[in-house]
C-alpha cells in the first residue's frame, strides 16, 4: 500500500532551527533575518511552521521583543549543537580538493617563512594540495578564528587560549633599499637618517607598519611616506624601483635579487614569527604542519 502524501507542514530541519536560534539570540524576525540572509517573512514563517507542525508557543513578545519560551530555549541548545555539526561536517569536506585529494588551507602574513613551510610539508606529503590566503595581521587572525584556514603564520601573535602556538623563528623589521641608494652598502642606519629620506609605508594594520611607527613616534619622529602600498609585494617594488626606503622582516622574502637588507638598531627587539591554529582543531595535516615549523632552520633555505 502507498504511503499517503502529507499535506500537513513538515517538522523539524535544520533550517528552522536556525531561524529559531537567530531570533532567539536577537530578539527579532528583522534581526534574524539579516543575520542568517534571508527575509524577514522567511523566518517568521519558520517559526510559525514549528509552531503549527508541533502544536508549541515558542515566543513571548515583551515591549517589541521576542521572548524565548523555556521550551524554545531547549530546541536553541540542539539547534547550536546541530549547527556546530554542521560547521564540522563542511571542515571536513574542506579538507578535500576537488579530485578526493587531502587540502590544507593555510594563512600567511607574510610569504616567508610560511611558504617554505608548505614546501617542507609538500615535500613529506606528496598526495596533498595546499591552498594558501594571505592578507593582513587582523585578517589572518579572523579567517583562523572563522575556521576559513585551517593553520596559519604570523610575526608577534598575541597571547590567546583559543590557539595552539609554536615559534618558527625570531626576526627584527628592517630597511629595505635599491642597489643604488646611497645607503646600500651601508650595514645599519638610524632612524635619523631614515627620517630624512623618501619612505615607503604599509597601510594601517600591517605588523611591519606597527613596529616602524612605534620606533619612530618613540624616537620623537613623525615622518611622512612618499608612498602608502597596501601590499608588501607593492612594497618590494616601489623600493626596487627606486621610489623610497622601505621595510619588511628580514625573512619576510626569499627574494634577494633587488633590494638590499639594512638593520635599524633602533627597532630593538626580535619578534617570534609563530605557526597557530584553533586550540580545538584536529586535522593530522595541521599536525604535520606544527612538526616541519619545530624542525625549521631558516639560514639553511633563505636568502638574508
Amino acid at each position: 500500500m502507498k504511503a499517503l502524501v502529507s499535506n500537513t507542514v513538515p517538522g523539524l530541519s535544520l533550517s528552522r532551527l536556525r531561524a529559531l536560534t537567530a531570533v532567539a539570540e536577537e530578539g527579532s524576525y528583522s534581526a534574524a533575518a539579516r543575520r542568517i540572509g534571508v527575509s524577514h517573512s522567511a523566518v517568521a514563517q519558520q517559526v510559525r511552521d514549528l509552531e503549527r507542525a508541533h502544536a508549541i508557543h515558542l515566543f513571548d513578545r515583551v515591549r517589541g521583543v521576542l521572548r524565548p519560551t523555556p521550551a524554545c530555549l531547549e530546541l536553541c541548545d540542539i539547534g547550536n549543537r546541530m549547527q556546530e555539526a554542521e560547521r564540522d561536517a563542511v571542515r571536513v569536506l574542506a579538507r578535500r580538493g576537488p579530485t578526493g585529494q587531502h587540502r590544507l588551507r593555510v594563512g600567511l602574513g607574510n610569504s616567508m617563512p610560511g611558504i617554505a613551510l608548505v614546501g617542507r610539508v609538500l615535500a613529506q606529503h606528496p598526495t596533498l594540495t595546499v591552498t594558501v590566503g594571505s592578507g593582513s595581521h587582523q585578517e589572518i587572525m579572523a579567517a583562523v578564528s572563522r575556521r576559513e584556514v585551517d593553520v596559519a603564520v604570523l610575526p608577534d601573535l598575541p597571547a590567546d587560549t583559543r590557539f595552539r602556538r609554536a615559534p618558527v623563528l625570531s626576526q627584527e623589521v628592517v630597511a629595505i633599499v635599491s642597489p643604488g641608494n646611497p645607503m646600500a652598502d651601508r650595514g645599519e642606519v638610524t632612524l635619523e637618517d631614515l627620517a630624512a629620506s623618501p619612505l615607503v609605508y604599509r597601510s594601517p594594520g600591517s605588523s611591519t607598519q606597527k613596529v616602524v611607527d612605534r620606533a619612530f613616534r618613540q624616537a620623537g619622529y613623525d615622518p611622512q611616506p612618499r608612498l602608502t602600498a597596501d601590499t608588501r609585494d607593492a612594497v618590494y617594488e616601489a623600493v626596487a624601483l627606486g621610489i623610497g626606503v622601505g621595510f619588511m622582516w628580514r625573512f619576510g622574502t626569499y627574494r634577494a635579487d633587488t633590494v638590499r637588507r639594512i638593520r635599524v638598531p633602533e627597532f630593538r627587539s626580535t619578534v617570534d614569527e609563530v605557526v597557530f591554529a584553533l586550540a580545538d582543531e584536529k586535522n593530522a595535516l595541521v599536525d604535520l604542519f606544527f612538526n616541519v615549523a619545530g624542525q625549521f632552520r631558516p639560514e639553511t633555505i633563505m636568502q638574508i
